[in-house]
């Protein structure tokens, strides 16, 4: 049956009657549309659709919390991101033209191929040779030598400008510099200016030795070679045979003293090599051996028979050579001589008898010279610093006494010399010695050589003495004449330097200026002086000191092998240590460089009377300072690339030159500490070391440390001495003597642990530092260690490593390396794993 009539069959079950009032009126419907809009069709799906909007109110829920989640991440990156920008500024960078110039520098110098944990100099210095060739004129090259000849050429520039009102003393340094410019001159004089010096002396024009007639006969022929002596030291300033001089009183620094021994100021003229031994150290104003100043090459050719022993028959081969090379100089030099006077033609003796007799002359020379050498030197044997607070001193009739002794058990014929030679001396002065109160200072091994030298001139022919005088004098001078002599010395130095036999003297200019500068320095200064230094630069630097001083005073507070009165005295002389900065004050008082340069003449027409002139006038004013009291001067010009500890006046000299790039002005604090700071601690540290901790507070050599003081340090010293002595050299397969160079390690490691704690305070005072461009990544300690081992980067031959060894300071990368390797902090701040080269087990410390 059908509900609803259709052409299909049953649809929806049997039919359903229903009475007639309940029946409704319906209109047909068409389709299933309109049944569900009638509401007759209820959808099948209907439960499955409630499903489906609870589940996407859920995935509304769900959709929100995640939003809302973003939203919250969102928030606290934000916040973080505030806080980081609030809290942490960004990295600050040095941006300044001295920075750039720094990073630049440490960037091409190193070789970071090497590990710094195990040769730091390597990583440091690795490629410095490159970035800086060394010139030929010299046997090594540095950061000191490099800005020593960039300093003679600021000179060379500012002596041939033609600049007007300028103090007296300063148109005299450029009058200076223009007569030894003058070469032309100097080749028409030839000479002359030479003989006219040996006039004076009472020198022949050549060596009455050579003999130029048969019949002469040397045993009548007389020579005062004392009168000759005292007249070379008072017109050259020169020691010849006898070494005399006025030095504070070891004692009592406020007076001075007179001085005999070995002769010292063998040549009083500039050098005509700018290759001289240049190093931070110390200086003393004293007459003891093994307290001497820095040593410096007497670059004048003079002889040294000091040989590296390499095996006796490389030492007999080298000895030969050396004797041959002087030989034939000395022969050349004399026979110029003698050819100059025009004697020669006038004589019957020709030209072959005349070589043989200057040979001969030269053969003994060459003698003699060694004789006195040996005398010389056997008073350069080492003595106990303790030795030094004993000196003699000695009435000149108590000295005549000991040397008449050794004159008459030498066979000899005893003469009175030491008070006519002091007389003789102080001639040219206002002074007049009272020889019973005036006593004169001689060590014990100076007397030997005073006794000795006194026996061999009592048996040796005046003829020969006249001969070893004569050279002595013309070989200084000499080479400021002609351009021949010029170019004797320059190949007979060649000659010598084995390992480099070609090297090219400096330009004539450069050695002018720095002939001007060793001459007239304080004028130089005076000249070329910043002017915003005394305003700007030196605060800076007394800064630096003081905190030096005070990281000094802190690190022997933390010393256990001091006592409490030793460390007491110590503070004080740290304290009443007096600082020399750049140049000295009395440049702004006007007259005083006149004042200080009075009495000097300079002609543009006379080079070499010129220096004899300027000698004369200096060594009349040091005769003339004996009866005055101490006023501490410095110890060098402001013009020299270096520094030094004064022991007698305990004061720091730093020149004003020494306050510039590469040492100061690097841009960054860490570096200037690294670099100038450790300089700086380095002199300090000389007035506690190996001498330095003799004198007191107040410069006088007085025991003011206690005995057990002294005992703790002097174990302590060995470990410096087995540590350095450890360094081989492979070029020269040697090893480094570390007694030799022990007070300058001393203070070179306590120079960098000052240096580097000073840093420290400094900092947490002011601040940390910005960052150096292309270092970012390191730590300010990184850089002051850095700083530290680029100031000794150089090169050098062979022939300048010999020498090092004969010098009190380490060669160059020791300083380095050895300072480095006793310093806890390097180790940490480079992260040097324990027992690698840099971190070793075992460190020496004493401050």
């Amino acid at each position: 049956m059908h509900a609803w009539p259709g052409s299909g069959g049953d649809i929806m079950g049997p039919t359903v009657a229903r009475t007639a009032s309940s029946k409704i009126n319906t209109p047909p419907l068409k389709n299933g549309s309109d049944l569900r809009e009638s509401g007759y069709l209820i959808a099948v799906g209907s439960r499955t659709a409630r499903f489906r909007r609870r589940h996407m109110n859920k995935m509304l829920l769900l959709l929100l919390a995640t939003l809302i989640a973003l939203l919250f991440i969102a928030l606290l990156v934000f916040i973080i991101l505030y806080v980081k920008e609030k809290f942490h500024k960004p990295i600050r960078l040095c941006k300044s033209k001295e920075c750039l110039r720094s990073a630049a520098n440490l960037a091409l110098s190193m070789d970071k191929n090497a590990n710094p944990c195990d040769d730091f100099y390597q990583f440091v210095c690795g490629n410095w040779a490159q970035d800086h060739p060394r010139p030929d004129a010299y046997r090594s090259y540095d950061w000191f030598r490099d800005k020593q000849s960039k300093v003679y050429a600021l000179v060379r520039d500012f002596l041939a400008k033609n600049i007007s009102d300028q103090p007296l003393p300063v148109q005299q340094a450029k009058d200076l510099y223009t007569a030894c410019m003058d070469t032309e001159k100097l080749d028409k004089l030839r000479l002359k200016p030479v003989l006219k010096i040996l006039d004076t002396l009472d020198l022949p024009h050549y060596p009455t030795y050579i003999n130029l007639t048969e019949d002469f006969d040397y045993s009548t022929y007389n020579f005062n070679w004392l009168d000759t002596v005292i007249k070379i030291k008072t017109q050259l300033g020169m020691d010849v045979l006898i070494g005399f001089d006025i030095f504070t009183d070891p004692k009592n620094s406020s007076i001075y003293r007179l001085v005999m021994g070995s002769p010292e100021t063998t040549n009083p003229f500039p050098s005509m090599h700018n290759d001289k031994k240049k190093h931070i150290g110390y200086k003393n104003k004293r007459p003891f051996k093994i307290l001497t100043d820095d040593v410096v090459l007497d670059e004048t050719f003079v002889l040294n028979n000091e040989q590296v022993d390499n095996g006796e028959e490389k030492k007999k081969g080298d000895d030969e050579k050396t004797e041959h090379i002087y030989k034939l100089f000395y022969a050349e030099l004399m026979k110029l001589f003698v050819i100059e006077t025009g004697e020669i033609k006038d004589s019957k003796i020709g030209e072959v008898e005349l070589d043989q007799n200057i040979i001969l002359t030269a053969n003994e020379y060459f003698m003699i010279y060694n004789d006195v050498y040996e005398l010389e030197t056997n008073n350069d044997t080492e003595i106990d610093s303790d030795d030094f607070l004993h000196i003699p001193e000695y009435t000149v009739d108590e000295i005549q006494t000991h040397t008449d002794m050794i004159v008459e058990n030498n066979n000899g014929t005893a003469q009175p010399i030491w008070k006519e030679y002091l007389e003789g001396v102080f001639c040219i002065s206002n002074v007049t010695l009272n020889f019973e109160t005036d006593k004169i200072l001689i060590s014990e091994s100076d007397m030997k050589y005073l006794g000795l030298i006194a026996a061999y001139l009592s048996n040796t022919p005046p003829v020969v003495i006249e001969l070893y005088i004569w050279v002595k004098v013309v070989e200084v001078m000499a080479a400021h004449t002609t351009k021949e002599l010029r170019l004797l010395y320059q190949r007979s130095y060649d000659d010598m330097r084995t390992h480099r036999p070609e090297s090219p003297s400096p330009p004539r200019s450069l050695q002018c200026a720095s002939a001007v500068n060793d001459l007239m320095g304080m004028a130089i200064s005076y000249a070329i002086v910043d002017p915003h230094f005394h305003n700007f630069t030196r605060p800076k630097i007394q800064i630096m000191l003081d905190e030096i001083k005070n990281a000094l005073a802190h690190l022997v507070g933390k010393t256990k092998w001091m006592d409490d009165d030793t460390k007491l005295a110590t503070y004080q002389k740290i304290i009443q240590m007096k600082t020399l900065i750049g140049f000295p004050d009395w440049f702004y008082e006007e007259g005083r460089l006149e004042e200080f340069y009075e009495g000097i003449e300079v002609n543009t027409d006379t080079h070499l009377d010129n220096m004899i002139n300027i000698i004369q006038v200096k060594i009349k004013k040091v005769l003339n300072k004996f009866r005055n009291g101490n006023n501490y001067t410095w110890a060098t010009d402001p013009t020299e690339v270096n520094a030094y500890h004064t022991f007698q006046e305990n004061t720091i000299t730093v020149p004003m030159v020494m306050l510039q790039y590469p040492f100061f002005n690097l841009g960054l604090d860490s570096l200037n500490y690294g670099s100038l700071g450790t300089v700086l601690g380095h002199e300090v540290t000389h007035g506690f070391d190996n001498f330095g901790r003799q004198f007191d507070k107040n410069g006088n050599l007085l025991p003011w440390w206690t005995n057990d003081t002294i005992d703790s340090f002097v174990n302590m010293t060995q470990c410096f001495i087995d540590q350095y002595s450890a360094y081989y050299l492979p070029e020269l397969d040697e090893y480094l003597d570390g007694k030799k160079t022990l007070g300058e390690n001393i203070a070179d490691n306590g120079g960098v642990r000052e240096a580097l704690l000073a840093l420290k305070r400094h900092l947490h005072m002011y601040g940390p530092e910005e960052k150096l461009p292309g270092f970012e990544h390191m730590t300010s300690e990184q850089l002051f260690f850095l700083s530290y081992g680029n100031l000794w980067c150089g090169v050098s031959t062979r022939d300048s490593l010999e020498a090092d060894l004969n010098d009190e300071h380490s060669p160059q990368k020791f300083r380095a390396r050895g300072a480095l390797q006793n310093n806890e902090e390097f180790a940490k701040a480079w992260h040097c794993p324990p027992g690698s080269p840099m971190n070793p087990t075992k460190r020496c410390i004493i401050f």
